[in-house]
């Protein structure tokens, strides 16, 4: 099946990958053997004449019962091919059509879910540029309301249903707004489904059920000739499932692994990570992403076991400071109490207590976390004597999407007040500070001098741009897709909200001065993997790592 996209009169096709889940069970029909038994007469003679009768035994027989395999499937047939050749500026809708077959003999349903597969990588919804990488077709809808001639051009798809043609034809319901042009999702999201059956009737054709495909097109006045080519991947569940993600349980079915849950069946925390639960996770590709909920304040982030050995958070971290989260050692990463007679760790000497070995941070009365809307976050101070987080309410990202909390380097490191932190840890981590705001089990990503090359490199960001963007420094594209799905979440420098879909900010633990920090991040055409110097007292974004 293929589609493609293209530009000034050069045609091609975008390849489209129909990925069929099925589970298929043996059938058996156990044969019917009856057996009847017997049991002779066994009186003497004598007796029969005393009494004058025999016994027989009870009969048996064997249970007769056969199992009848689930089978459901999806396939996709090319009505008309998504090939398109555009002019500059020009808005084209409806390209090609493909029509998903769904049979599926399992009355509880099913559904249907679709990732953007580009480039073979799930999770990138790009159309992929022959020209270079920079000039890659972003997906998202085009609204002609506010479009110019350097509108950014743009894809989107759109699911219609239809009846079958079977003997118990169904309609499929539509999910998410998909029943009109919508972005492709960058994760395994629900886009239509058939509900359980309570008449019994069943899809018994692969026309019995069935969503037809097509595409938005838009390539600005500004895009180059050339051909741009995508994919969308979709896989079938079932039973029906409510979410509107693929949520744990049924990723791990799946891909036919266990899921990670506790003896009592519940799922474990983020708080339980530990290396046996890591290696659980278990792969370096999307799908065996996985969600553990930071039991400080119930949020669940996506997790995964990336190339370099670590369990990475691949959502940024969203916890609030407020009264009503106790960050202590037994939920935060809380390692290091300050300790009045070496004065070691001077960054605790302000609203850290112990108590039964329990270490206990208590924020200053003037942290606080500042909800704000548009660009102005009214109310933030860039500080470094007092910790700061900033959430962006009227944001609508969810999931790796996510732009989470902005933090300045305080509220990084659970600190009070970092300013007396002045020696430069580059060279020797050692010298980090050795608590963060991430969940027990966690820690904050390292940045040092040491070579990407090396395997368990503390280069930590630099290392995952080796692994997975080639070890460019001129291009962000293996960063911001999946596995890693590192986003441009901008940052807040006083009271203003800055750089988002532009740049992403994100902190290490490295100390530079008593004024800065050392971050990393990237924007669409620079990486910076190590050294980059940042006023402490800004806000950017979290990612941790499993300890």
């Amino acid at each position: 099946m293929g589609h493609k996209v293209k530009q000034s009169l050069m045609s091609s096709r975008i390849d489209f990958f129909y990925y069929a889940f099925r589970n298929v069970l043996l059938v058996s029909i156990p044969l019917l053997v009856v057996c009847a038994f017997i049991l002779g007469f066994s009186t003497s003679h004598s007796s029969a004449e005393a009494n004058n009768k025999s016994t027989v035994s009870s009969s048996s027989s064997d249970n007769i019962s056969f199992t009848l395999s689930t089978s459901c499937t999806i396939s996709g047939e090319v009505i008309s091919a998504h090939t398109a050749s555009l002019n500059g500026g020009q808005l084209v809708e409806d390209v090609g059509n493909t029509k998903m077959n769904a049979y599926c003999n399992d009355n509880n349903g099913y559904s249907i879910y679709a990732i953007g597969s580009s480039g073979d990588i799930d999770g990138n919804t790009d159309l992929i540029s022959s020209i270079s990488d920079s000039y890659n077709v972003k997906t998202g809808v085009y609204d002609s309301s506010t479009a110019s001639s350097l509108t950014p051009s743009s894809w989107a798809m759109k699911l219609t249903a239809g009846i079958g043609t079977g003997s118990n034809p169904t309609v499929p319901t539509i999910e998410n707004g998909y029943d009109s042009y919508k972005e492709v999702p960058d994760i395994y999201t629900l886009v239509a489904k058939r509900t359980s059956k309570t008449d019994m009737s069943l899809d018994t054709t692969l026309s019995g059920s069935y969503i037809n495909t097509t595409y938005q097109i838009y390539a600005s006045s500004i895009q180059p000739a050339g051909t741009y080519s995508g994919k969308v991947k979709y896989v079938m569940v079932h039973p029906n499932s409510n979410n509107n993600h693929l949520g744990f349980n049924e990723i791990y079915a799946l891909h036919n692994k266990t899921p990670i849950t506790t003896e009592n069946g519940t799922y474990y925390t983020m708080q339980d990570m530990d290396a046996t639960i890591c290696n659980q996770v278990d792969v370096y590709d999307e799908v065996s992403q996985t969600q553990l909920i930071d039991k400080r304040d119930g949020k669940t982030y996506w997790v995964t076991k990336l190339k370099d050995g670590h369990c990475w958070m691949t959502e940024n971290l969203d916890i609030d400071i407020n009264s009503s989260i106790s960050f202590n050692s037994n939920n935060t990463d809380l390692n290091v109490a300050y300790d009045s007679s070496t004065r070691q760790y001077t960054e605790y000497s302000d609203g850290y207590t112990e108590s039964n070995g329990v270490i206990y941070w208590e924020p200053a009365s003037s942290a606080t976390t500042i909800d704000f809307t548009g660009t102005t976050v009214t109310g933030w101070q860039n500080s470094n004597t007092a910790p700061y987080t900033a959430s962006k309410i009227d944001s609508i990202e969810t999931g790796h999407a996510s732009l989470g909390n902005y933090y300045n380097w305080n509220a990084t490191i659970a600190s009070n007040d970092s300013s007396s932190l002045k020696q430069d840890t580059l060279n020797d981590i050692s010298k980090n500070p050795k608590n963060s705001i991430c969940p027990k089990g966690w820690r904050l990503p390292t940045v040092s001098n040491q070579s990407e090359t090396i395997p368990g490199s503390t280069n930590e960001f630099a290392r995952l741009n080796y692994l997975y963007n080639e070890n460019k420094i001129n291009t962000d594209a293996g960063l911001t897709i999946s596995p890693l799905l590192f986003i441009k979440s901008g940052r807040v420098n006083n009271n203003l909200f800055e750089y988002q879909n532009a740049q992403s900010f994100y902190w290490s633990n490295a100390n530079n001065t008593s004024s800065y920090a050392y971050t990393f991040g990237f924007a669409n055409n620079a990486v910076v993997l190590a050294g980059g110097q940042a006023t402490k007292g800004t806000g950017r974004s979290l990612r941790c790592i499993a300890r």
